[in-house]
């Protein structure tokens, strides 16, 4: 009986799978041909496919990111946004932008920063040597708080040098600069972000049931440790660096995949990735279309679909831990 079904649950995995990638396809060839106004072949090519593809890429990002510290933590609220990775890679990005770094190096510097805020969240969310979901969270919040008031003074003290209209819209989240600059930056960052996690999708399984459990499953802790926690900073870095902080697809986008194909990891994360594309190709469409000629930042739709989400996990955690 176990036997028939496994085969039967790996083909509806696929198909799930299969499924979500055509309808980014259908959605990205949707939102190509739909905009504030009619524009030629070439100005499409120029301009909205890129815009298409970024935002694709910083979905599939900031999802494989999210998909990978809520296995490594353990904890079902782990999040690039919440726990203030994202605000450390901004950070980075905009010390590099003003210190006038060529662009090629500023998702690296994005991916320094984010990756000391991982650890030092990390650091301070252990207790007793157990990463306690609730100190995590809290780690999280004041190290979030406490980049983003330096990234608001750091932005402020250089208002003169900034254009403030693009400012605004890098920390809201969005993409109305998308040049295909960006999306080849950016491209080897979420690629590597995406495959670190899924060739140590075994290591992650075993993660879930404690890192004593995964020790004696052959799992070398310490090292997958840091490789999962550089991809994580890695694929966040990736995303803040061209698209500002956009929040909650790391959260949102795994709960997803998570809730239609279980917590396996091999089919989780790409499946996680495929949904943050598709949750933010659409926040982005719905950008550009709502109150058009204008645009909307990105960030207010991810904001706006998160904060209940997170509400009702929060909700849903304190009932299973107390």
């Amino acid at each position: 009986m176990l036997s028939s079904l496994f085969p039967t649950l790996r083909r509806r995995r696929w198909w799930v799978l299969l499924g979500v990638g055509v309808l980014l396809v259908v959605s990205a060839l949707l939102a190509m041909a739909v905009g504030a106004a009619p524009l030629t072949t070439e100005q499409v090519w120029q301009f909205r496919v890129p815009r298409i593809l970024l935002a694709v890429l910083v979905g599939m990002s900031l999802a494989s990111s999210g998909s990978c510290l809520q296995g490594l933590f353990r904890n079902p609220l782990a999040d690039p946004f919440l726990l203030g990775i994202a605000a450390g890679g901004a950070l980075g990005a905009t010390v590099g932008l003003l210190m006038g770094v060529p662009s090629p190096f500023i998702p690296l510097l994005a991916f320094l920063a984010a990756l000391a805020t991982a650890w030092l969240v990390a650091r301070l969310g252990r207790v007793d040597g157990i990463v306690r979901m609730d100190t995590l969270l809290l780690a999280g919040v004041a190290v979030n708080a406490l980049l983003s008031a330096l990234l608001t003074l750091l932005l402020y003290l250089n208002a003169h040098r900034l254009m403030v209209g693009a400012v605004y819209f890098w920390l809201m989240g969005g993409f109305p600069m998308a040049t295909w600059r960006e999306v080849g930056m950016v491209f080897p960052y979420a690629l590597i972000g995406v495959l670190i996690p899924l060739y140590h999708a075994r290591a992650l399984n075993a993660l879930l049931m404690g890192e004593e459990w995964a020790h004696y499953a052959g799992v070398e802790v310490e090292r997958v440790k840091g490789w999962l926690i550089a991809a994580a900073a890695l694929s966040c870095a990736a995303a803040v660096s061209a698209a500002g902080i956009i929040g909650f697809v790391g959260l949102i986008a795994p709960h997803l995949a998570r809730l239609l194909l279980g917590p396996h990891h091999r089919t989780l994360i790409p499946a996680a990735s495929l949904f943050g594309a598709l949750l933010l190709l659409w926040c982005d469409t719905l950008a550009r279309l709502l109150i058009r000629p204008a645009e909307l930042p990105v960030g207010i739709f991810t904001a706006l679909l998160g904060v209940p989400f997170f509400l009702l996990l929060l909700r849903q955690a304190r009932r299973v831990f107390g």
